[in-house]
């Protein structure tokens, strides 16, 4: 004690900001001496507030409504509210917000999307303007409120969104992204960080359904012979297919609010499994098109519309929509001027990615590519493994065809389980997975880092 009264004025104010604004903390602080009741009643030391204890929601209460806490409140800038994984099942009681009338920053975790649009809501009310929004380890548990983009449509001054599902969700239950009920007038225009990540597609399922008959009507074409009989799976082909466009013109319709997105710096979405060659162009194409200073770039979540599932493999009728959502890829990669650093989880690598890498290669710096315990679910049989291998290789060369005097990097996280099997594998008996990767990249000034997903 005696060695921390030396300390200046300023010195403890920074000492009383680094409390990371838990309010009991800091009204414990105004009890120690005259001094310390002083500099903790300066607004930068109440810039931030945090409430992370569900059973104290009495206490919360009581300390938001104190008239002699009013000014304390109406410096708040940042809120952060979470609840321990444990309680998740049980919604946060509400908080009355209205004395905080400048916050800028609002963060959440192990919240669901309810609790976070009950908040959203508050916020509204008390007329902050909010610049950030940032919702980690969002639970899926509870179906009351699905996502849509009028969580982000209610705060006009956003310029930092951040989105991110538990990736599994818990006791079956999934993240599923509803349409927008949009109007694009009122999309905040200064968004420059956007972030969504793990949220599902409910039209995925039906396109994997009509993928599998696709095929099977396929199969009985081969076996008949008469006209009325090749009539009739004509027809059924046909209906087929006239769903899938209205399933591909249902998910355009969703994400529609990507055409209101402009002037990004980075962009983090997944899961992409549902995206149509349309959705790639009409959608994903259009923000990329108007943010020519997108430097950051992370993509979830791409089997090429069922292809590694083994799902109407042999179709042809399927196979030039799967050809032309790779071309669609390699359209948007296209017109990135200066991407420097690209993420890819769970993506499957085809033809898209291979033939944009010369063009990666004048700006990528960093390069990431982490394949999960989901991605290792494709490799049915010892074979499959070179559907990951062989890809890989070859797009992490084209991306660093050419030697830069700045050094860069790639990094290759995989799980433990695929970890294995690729150090065990036939096809790297004779020259290790990672040296084969290293002497592609001799003399390309690259480092090159593999990693077990698992313990990142």
């Amino acid at each position: 004690m005696a060695t921390i009264h030396k300390l200046n004025d300023d010195c403890l104010e920074l000492i009383f900001e680094a409390c990371q604004g838990c309010p009991w903390t800091l009204c414990t602080l105004t009890k120690v001496c005259r001094q310390w009741y002083i500099i903790s009643h300066r607004p930068s030391v109440w810039r931030r507030l945090l409430m992370d204890k569900p059973n104290f929601h009495a206490a919360y209460t009581r300390f938001l409504l104190s008239e002699y806490n009013f000014e304390r409140l109406q410096a708040v800038r940042t809120v952060t509210l979470s609840k321990p994984s444990e309680t998740r099942h049980a919604h946060l009681r509400p908080l009355p917000f209205f004395s905080m009338t400048q916050i800028r920053n609002l963060y959440t975790s192990n919240l669901c999307l309810a609790e976070i649009e009950y908040l959203s809501q508050q916020i509204v009310a008390t007329k902050s303007e909010l610049n950030l929004l940032s919702c980690i380890n969002i639970e899926t548990w509870c179906d009351t409120k699905r996502f849509s983009s009028d969580l982000i449509q209610a705060h006009p001054y956003l310029n930092h969104v951040q989105f991110q599902f538990s990736q599994d969700g818990h006791s079956g239950f999934a993240s599923i992204h509803n349409r927008a009920v949009l109007q694009l007038e009122r999309w905040p225009p200064s968004i420059k960080v956007f972030s969504l990540t793990s949220v599902r597609d409910s039209e995925s399922i039906e396109q994997r359904n009509m993928l599998v008959t696709l095929a099977d009507i396929e199969n009985d074409r081969d076996e008949v012979y008469y006209q009325h009989e090749i009539e009739q799976i004509e027809q059924k082909k046909n209906i087929i297919l006239q769903g899938w466009y209205y399933l591909e013109k249902a998910l355009i319709d969703k994400y529609k609010f990507f055409s209101s997105l402009n002037g990004l710096e980075r962009l983090e979405f997944g899961f992409c499994y549902a995206w149509t060659p349309d959705v790639w162009r009409h959608c994903f194409g259009k923000v990329i098109r108007a943010s020519p200073d997108l430097y950051y770039l992370s993509l979830h979540g791409w089997d090429q519309l069922g292809k590694l599932t083994k799902m109407g493999g042999h179709s042809s009728t399927i196979q030039p929509i799967r050809a032309d959502a790779e071309k669609a890829i390699h359209d948007c990669f296209e017109m990135i001027p200066h991407l420097t650093c690209l993420q890819l989880v769970d993506f499957s690598i085809g033809s898209g990615l291979f033939n944009i890498g010369n063009h990666l290669s004048k700006s990528i710096q960093h390069l990431e590519i982490e394949f999960t315990k989901t991605f290792a679910r494709y490799f049915t049989e010892s074979a499959d493994l070179w559907l990951l291998i062989g890809p890989l290789k070859e797009f992490i060369s084209s991306v660093f065809s050419t030697h830069m005097p700045i050094k860069r990097s790639v990094t290759i996280r995989l799980d433990s389980d695929l970890l294995n099997q690729v150090e065990n594998s036939s096809f790297f008996a004779q020259e290790p997975f990672l040296q084969s990767i290293k002497l592609s990249l001799a003399d390309k000034n690259v480092e090159i880092i593999l990693l077990d997903s698992c313990i990142i």
